[in-house]
């Protein structure tokens, strides 16, 4: 056999084990939002069945889970191991997974207008949508908000659209603050926040839980490279 045809066969037996890979199959993560819906009997439904999430917490990222996609769908599906529905089946919630998230991080939030008080919503978590040394804001309230860090301002969009904030350069502490647009000088949040190029910080904002004081909380999930290599 000549050079060239062990070339060709070898591209030919790449190819076609690829294409015997499935390529429906993925990993995600999860994150409650609080100790209250950490302690809860969760678990997601793929294609292949019903999967209970366990050592959930939330100061962390879960562990990773494989999961099934199916052929047909990116939807994932939350289930309620607690509460059944009045069919005496559990109470799913649906994930959206968009097809352009390659890394899914998973966020379990309280949700009071759904059956199983609960809602989850799928970011992307790969270290080069969101990498070391940035701070991820995700802004979870219905309005929108703008952040001061160090001396850049950036927009922060209501309903859980991700924003990155790049500072660069070597540790150091940074000064951040809150506001809203309309109200600059009215500061709804100050801090002062370390910044290191080996973590990057997960900040979700929700709304306090006095709403007549109409504060904000800040929830911090740093995660340093150190640790996972």
């Amino acid at each position: 056999m000549s050079h060239l045809s062990k070339l060709s066969f070898a591209t030919l037996a790449l190819v076609v084990l690829g294409l015997c890979i499935p390529l429906n199959a993925a990993s995600v993560k999860f994150l409650p939002l609080n100790e209250a819906v950490a302690a809860r009997k969760l678990g997601f439904k793929d294609a292949k069945g019903v999967t209970k999430l366990k050592g959930l917490t939330p100061m962390k990222r879960s562990n990773p889970y494989k999961y099934d996609i199916g052929k047909k769908s990116l939807q994932l599906q939350l289930v309620d191991l607690d509460v059944q529905n009045p069919e005496f089946k559990p109470i799913t919630v649906a994930i959206t997974i968009s097809p352009d998230i390659k890394s899914p991080l998973v966020l379990i939030m309280p949700d009071p207008k759904d059956a199983a008080a609960l809602i989850g919503i799928a970011i992307e978590d790969s270290s080069s949508a969101f990498p070391w040394g940035s701070i991820r804001f995700l802004n979870t309230t219905d309005k929108p908000l703008m952040v001061r860090y160090e001396k850049e301002v950036r927009a922060l969009p209501e309903s859980f659209t991700p924003v990155n904030i790049v500072p660069g350069g070597a540790a150091r502490n940074m000064g951040v603050q809150l506001f809203k647009e309309e109200e600059p000088k009215a500061i709804l949040y100050s801090a002062v926040w370390e910044h290191d190029p080996n973590v990057r910080k997960l900040v979700i904002i929700t709304l306090g839980a006095d709403v007549k004081m109409k504060a904000y909380d800040l929830k911090i999930i740093p995660e340093d490279r150190r640790a996972t290599n």
